[in-house]
């Protein structure tokens, strides 16, 4: 799973929004696995410090994919819909 994106990658990408629903659909969900990685590794470095469990860590991560994709919800759905694909229950 790459998650890194080159620091050229982000500037184009704030002078060229995506061209079409099923681009910005790819790029938003990109962005949320972006988010989750970086959210795992502080979760990661946390749990080390202080010596929690993965089990522990495993569980909160899944909590916040289902934080995230509650929050990004509403813009997929539309992208989706653009696309004319049924969106997620």
């Amino acid at each position: 799973m790459e998650t890194a994106r080159t620091l050229l990658e982000d500037i184009a990408q704030l002078f060229a929004a995506p061209a079409t629903p099923r681009d910005q659909l790819d790029l938003l969900r990109r962005d949320r696995m972006d988010a989750e990685a970086e959210i795992r590794s502080v979760l990661d470095r946390l749990a080390s410090k202080y010596d929690v469990p993965s089990e522990d860590v495993e569980e909160t991560m899944n909590s916040i994919g289902v934080a995230i994709g509650d929050m990004t919800y509403e813009p997929e759905t539309e992208y989706l819909e653009e696309i004319d694909v049924k969106p997620p229950v």
